[in-house]
């Protein structure tokens, strides 16, 4: 996207943190409540047969389905089903990427030139609490923020972010990159320090343990495994869903494929690779499906007018 239509959003928008309330599979009853945009009510036996019949089996929607089993399911069906198990999280928006017209280097992996709008879900108030008991952390030095990235590591700590290339003139947003750094930190210091320990060193000055134990450390790392570890990925795709289509009201939304990305992007044989779950089971869990049509956003970006002759490019594509 260009410069001028992030702060057009920006604007438009303000800075203010925003609530995103999210509990596991909760992205069944979201994409539902897409596909109920375009219907007054949608038959559930015809919804089997689509390919969004999986979100059927996700408990949230097997429990309101079960609560008013009907044949039809409606807008009213959603609204009156509640759920007290989810976190209250907040998200918020960052500027990432070059204003050069042209590609500069590989270092912002941006499919166009230009400039990406990270959304970074952040963690809820009683993740933080937990956090602030256990890890202790200094109030300028924090374990596992991955300083390089665009991640919130003052007052707020940002679970997982997405990078977005919105197009207002097309009416598009591709999902070019889901990631979790602080997860991912936090599982290596956990484990990295263990074997250590293990191994017989004395990690009492360790900066990881300046302000806590090996004990408290592990016991925080199981917290998070309990709660965010197996819902991280589908709460930050719902939220990019919701972003594109609800709060900008663009048309389309697609996903890379795990091959075109990283061609696009410019991630060569010696770069480190994405986990391709993330680019296959979790676009296709969400009723995405492939094609080979890529977006308008694309197609018309000169600087890719080479790269896009290769042959057997796809992308996911949403299709509500």
């Amino acid at each position: 996207m260009t410069p001028q239509e992030y702060t057009f959003i920006k604007e438009a928008l303000g800075e203010e943190r925003m609530p995103f309330y999210y509990y596991k599979d909760k992205y069944a009853l979201d994409l539902l409540r897409l596909l109920l945009h375009t219907n007054d009510e949608l038959r559930i036996s015809e919804l089997k047969k689509s390919r969004f019949g999986s979100l059927l089996q996700k408990a949230p929607v097997k429990a309101l389905l079960a609560q008013h089993g009907k044949a039809m399911l409606s807008k009213q069906d959603l609204d009156k089903h509640s759920n007290s198990e989810g976190r209250w999280f907040h998200y918020t928006f960052e500027e990432w990427g070059e204003y050069i017209p042209h590609r500069k280097d590989g270092w912002y992996q941006t499919t166009r030139p230009g400039v990406n709008l990270v959304l970074q879900l952040n963690f809820d108030d009683f993740h933080n609490y937990i956090y602030h008991q256990l890890v202790k952390p200094e109030k300028e030095d924090h374990p596992f923020v991955y300083y390089s990235h665009p991640v919130k590591h003052k007052g707020s700590y940002t679970l997982a972010w997405a990078r977005l290339d919105v197009s207002l003139d097309t009416g598009e947003v591709l999902i070019e990159e889901i990631q979790t750094d602080w997860l991912r930190e936090v599982r290596y210091w956990v484990h990295h320090l263990e074997r250590r320990i293990v191994a017989g060193e004395n990690l009492g000055r360790h900066w990881v343990l300046e302000g806590t134990t090996i004990h408290a450390l592990r016991e925080y790392y199981e917290h998070m495994a309990r709660i965010y570890a197996n819902m991280w990925d589908e709460a930050m795709l719902s939220l990019a869903i919701h972003f594109g289509k609800e709060v900008l009201g663009l048309e389309r939304v697609f996903y890379h494929t795990f091959e075109t990305g990283n061609y696009l992007k410019g991630l060569d044989q010696y770069m480190s690779k994405p986990p391709r779950s993330l680019y296959t089971k979790l676009p296709r869990r969400f009723g995405f499906t492939e094609t080979d049509e890529a977006p308008r956003l694309v197609k018309e970006e000169k600087y890719l007018k080479k790269k896009l002759r290769k042959e057997g490019l796809r992308w996911f594509e949403l299709g509500v």
